[in-house]
């Protein structure tokens, strides 16, 4: 079941923009990790898109590399408005909405976005479209690990408080499956990693609150049970009991996929 809703992710990536930068470290810390990635290929690319569901941490960093033409591709609108890096084409599109006409890039960056996407298949179809033969595409997405311990917490919180967890959130694609589909596509050369950042907070206010700060909060359906303060202070109890550290404090983990693969000449 897919649980996302496009209007609500996009109206809480709008409204996160206002103390970005207060929360964006996740982004921030990647941005570098994913320029070394590129660097180290040691290709020169001329036309290069990023689709982006962050700011500018991984477009100020890209735009770094030896390239011609780079475009910025959102569907953001305060970050498109906001954006201030010199000498790149902005695009104020839907994520599911490419609008380049076939063989346009010889590098695609999709960044943490793929996860939000439902009709993935479909979506890779139209990427692969638009990079030229010997493109090289880079995805990444947030993995099924990541916030386990709160998705495990919420799933206890349920039981306690309702007796039956409720589904509240979606169900993210595993490394085997995006490679696979990445195959069936017909990119060739994949190679798909696992990247886990270990974040730790003092209770599960500061992990909701980070959440949202960086807009990643739409995913949460709560249309059958609305999260009330109470429920908010057994889920605290809940998380301290099962994954907190001997210091006390909370883990959270944040797990990336990245992958890269060729569209054969």
């Amino acid at each position: 079941m897919n649980l996302t809703d496009e209007n609500k992710i996009i109206s809480s990536k709008n409204k996160a923009f206002r103390n970005w930068k207060k929360h964006n470290f996740i982004f921030k810390k990647f941005s570098s990790l994913l320029y070394e990635k590129i660097i180290d290929i040691k290709k020169e690319f001329q036309d290069v898109l990023v689709i982006t569901s962050d700011f500018d941490e991984t477009i100020s960093e890209i735009s770094k590399i030896p390239h011609t033409n780079i475009s910025y591709l959102s569907q953001y609108k305060l970050f498109i408005e906001n954006i201030n890096i010199k000498n790149i084409h902005k695009v104020f599109s839907p994520f599911k909405k490419i609008p380049f006409k076939e063989e346009s890039f010889d590098l695609v960056v999709c960044n943490f976005c793929f996860h939000n996407i439902s009709a993935k298949i479909e979506y890779l179809k139209n990427l692969k479209k638009i990079l030229k033969n010997g493109g090289l595409l880079i995805c990444n997405y947030f993995g099924e690990d990541s916030l386990v311990e709160l998705k495990n917490s919420f799933i206890l919180t349920d039981e306690k408080i309702y007796g039956g967890s409720f589904l509240r959130f979606p169900k993210n694609l595993k490394l085997v499956e995006f490679s696979g589909m990445l195959a069936n596509q017909g990119f060739s050369e994949i190679i798909t990693e696992k990247i886990n950042f270990e974040i730790f907070y003092n209770n599960v206010f500061q992990i909701l609150k980070d959440i949202k700060g960086i807009g990643e909060d739409g995913f949460r359906n709560e249309k059958k049970k609305k999260i009330s303060r109470l429920y908010l202070k057994e889920l605290d109890e809940v998380y301290k009991n099962n994954f907190s550290n001997t210091d006390s404090k909370l883990q959270v983990t944040c797990e990336i996929v990245s992958s890269s693969s060729w569209k054969s000449l």
